[in-house]
């Protein structure tokens, strides 16, 4: 098969050519996220606009995803190294499908200890991307559904990253958090521990769950929440995206209607390991200006995990309702 544009499969081992329309690779079945993406983008959502950073760097200038902004009026996302971290092992992806009153948000954050981890989360988030804006544009009339799918894309296309073992180095692996919202109503979906909150005008919700040995051990009533958190194996994640684990990651799925106007939040840790809590949450975004607009919430939340050490990633997205 000859395509026009020479476009092909990404995975190292297949490289078979590829239609434009194509979601998944004819001959090795991988997914084909970033032309998915594009098409369903461009054809029927506004670009975002890449906002100017502010940023002071911590060393070099910001190369390449060192920082990274994302801005619609309403939807908005900020992805920065932070501080002590070498590179920027996060990933953002954000659409806006005007045509069908849909909003996609992603934050994915590459597992350090795994191989290729900005790879990683770069192939979740683009993956999950791609899916749901075909979903959407295909007026899939599942959106749990829809979000499943979105992961098991995700997870065959961390499955594909290419990487080669060292110093003990696992597979490629990722985090992920995503949320696909109509108006008020909001499908969120997750493996791992990056988070999503709902911050209304009078209260907030944490939406997500950690998939970490802290979160099992209060679960469980074996250890309490502050006993959990100060042991070291506090944050070993119990499920991810990527191999080295039995079968495919089970995602959690959760569907929740704003009872008020607000934002939906989705970060990494490098935010919410600073402000853990709903509550604090909220109380950050009191200290913001009335007006402030999505990238104004982005831009603010990001600068308090630096302003506080930032020595991890910091990935945030935030969508006005």
């Amino acid at each position: 098969m000859e395509t026009p544009d020479g476009f092909r499969c990404p995975n190292p081992g297949c490289g078979e050519p590829a239609r434009p329309e194509d979601r998944f690779c004819e001959a090795c079945g991988a997914p084909l996220p970033t032309r998915v993406a594009l098409i369903g983008v461009q054809a029927e959502a506004t670009a975002p606009q890449y906002a100017p950073t502010t940023w002071e760097p911590a060393a070099e200038p910001a190369q390449g995803r060192d920082h990274v902004e994302l801005a619609y009026p309403d939807l908005a996302g900020v992805s920065d190294r932070g501080l002590k971290r070498n590179r920027n092992e996060d990933a953002l992806a954000l659409a806006r499908l005007d045509n069908y009153g849909a909003r996609i948000l992603v934050v994915c954050d590459g597992v350090s200890s795994s191989a290729e981890p900005a790879a990683a989360s770069q192939a979740a988030a683009d993956a999950v991307l791609a899916y749901l804006v075909a979903a959407v544009r295909d007026r899939h009339p599942d959106p749990e559904e829809a979000m499943r799918g979105a992961m098991s894309a995700a997870q065959a296309a961390v499955c594909v990253v290419p990487w080669q073992q060292a110093d003990g180095e696992e597979a490629p692996a990722t985090t992920v958090v995503a949320a696909l919202v109509f108006d008020r109503s909001m499908t969120i979906g997750w493996v791992g521990d990056s988070r999503a909150y709902f911050i209304g005008v009078m209260d907030s919700w944490q939406l997500s769950t950690d998939d970490t040995w802290a979160a099992d051990q209060v679960e469980f009533g074996l250890m309490g929440e502050e006993e959990a958190l100060a042991d070291p194996r506090a944050h070993a994640l119990t499920s991810w995206v990527g191999a080295e684990q039995d079968g495919e990651p089970v995602p959690s799925i959760r569907s929740f209607t704003s009872p008020t106007s607000g934002c939906i939040l989705l970060c990494s840790d490098g935010l919410w390991n600073y402000a853990p809590s709903p509550e604090r949450m909220r109380e950050l975004l009191t200290e913001l200006p009335g007006d402030a607009s999505a990238v104004d919430v982005a831009r603010g939340l990001t600068e308090f995990a630096r302003a506080l050490g930032g020595v991890d990633n910091i990935t945030v997205a935030v969508g006005l309702v």
